[in-house]
């Protein structure tokens, strides 16, 4: 009885401490003291960063109060020791499925097609789903509710080459996996996908009869102006591209992608994704604002919009409660991006190391919510 009793007190004190805790967190959060210079606190938390090791170049990006900034740390290179800035480029990776879900809405909106279409009535006669996916739809793609694992079996053992790992992929890879689903849940199952958004973005091909760089172009990145934006690589936007290295920091190729293109191929400079943020702030910003707003809205009673992440409870206990947001990491590259529409702000961060940085970029968020510019 005696050691039942102790065991009681431990477990009390234990809860009493969570909760005082819980509570001093919040508090904290939520009382952050302003010192009115915005861009030295970002200065100063963007270096730690890179002299952490946890990037080699840094290009930061920021909407709020109706001024942009933008600023680069570190070097686009080890060998040459050139600052990055806002036309530098990036591979966005898994950020730029936030191409895919608008440019999903924007064709939804177009009443080419309906969230509700099952993949298996696009496709037609190039070939005949398993069962288990006979019910799966382009909401359960863009949301990450359709149960498909995030790589096939099939496509990791395709995936031999470390340094560029897609390249070998093929259309009828994914043709040959939807016979059997092999390892697919049931749809609503939560389960982060690159297949299924890589699917998606081939499905809008086959609906607009549009190659799925050529669709995005079309129907998001031209009407907002973002030039720099882009899959395909050439002489007219190779050399503001920066070197990008893998989490050793040894240089590491841009990785190629003809078939999941829609989970995350894009590239693209902070210039270009602060156009994309004002546009996700303001309905009436541009001619698509009022479609891309609408991909922020919590789909299916599940933890995302159309691409976007919702925040999760840690967020909300660090005050970021009413931001939406995305982040991505490839071989040399990684990205966050997010957006609070009630509070007015946003924040692109790219980075040229495999590292990621979304603890960081949600550190950032925090920042830009409680610090005002100088005066």
């Amino acid at each position: 009885m005696k050691a039942i009793k102790i065991i009681g007190i431990v477990i009390l004190v234990i809860t009493v401490l969570a909760f005082a805790l819980y509570f001093y967190v919040k508090y904290k959060s939520n009382n952050v003291v302003d010192n009115k210079n915005l861009e030295i606190s970002i200065d100063k938390q963007a270096n730690k960063f890179i002299q952490e090791g946890n990037s080699i170049g840094l290009v930061i990006g920021i909407v709020k109060n109706g001024k942009t900034f933008i600023k680069g740390y570190g070097t686009i290179n080890k060998e040459k020791q050139i600052l990055p800035d806002s036309l530098s480029i990036f591979e966005l990776a898994s950020t730029s499925k936030l191409f895919t879900t608008s440019t999903l809405q924007l064709l939804v909106d177009e009443k080419q097609l309906q969230l509700e279409d099952k993949i298996q009535t696009i496709l037609t006669d190039r070939v005949k789903i398993s069962s288990l996916g006979q019910n799966t739809t382009l909401l359960h793609l863009a949301t990450h509710l359709s149960g498909f694992p995030s790589l096939p079996n099939s496509f990791i053992a395709k995936m031999n080459d470390e340094k560029n790992p897609y390249k070998d992929l093929v259309t009828q890879d994914i043709y040959d996996y939807l016979r059997t689903c092999e390892a697919k849940q049931a749809e609503g199952n939560f389960e982060y996908s690159n297949f299924g958004m890589g699917l998606l973005g081939h499905l809008l091909e086959i609906k607009s009869g549009t190659k799925y760089e050529e669709l995005v172009t079309q129907k998001l990145l031209d009407p907002l102006q973002m030039k720099n934006t882009f899959v395909t690589i050439d002489s007219s936007n190779q050399k503001f591209i920066v070197q990008g290295y893998d989490e050793n920091g040894n240089p590491t190729p841009i990785w190629t992608d003809n078939v999941l293109t829609g989970a995350g191929s894009f590239l693209s400079n902070a210039s270009d994704m602060i156009k994309f943020i004002k546009a996700n702030l303001k309905d009436n910003e541009t001619i698509i604002s009022k479609s891309l707003i609408k991909t922020h809205q919590r789909q299916l009673n599940g933890e995302t919009g159309l691409g976007w992440i919702l925040p999760s409870s840690a967020d909300k206990l660090l005050g970021n409660k009413e931001i939406v947001w995305h982040n991505g990491m490839a071989g040399g590259y990684s990205s966050f991006l997010a957006i609070d529409k009630t509070n007015r702000y946003g924040i692109i961060i790219l980075s040229n190391k495999a590292i990621d940085v979304t603890t960081f970029g949600m550190k950032m968020v925090r920042t830009v919510r409680t610090q005002s510019w100088k005066e």
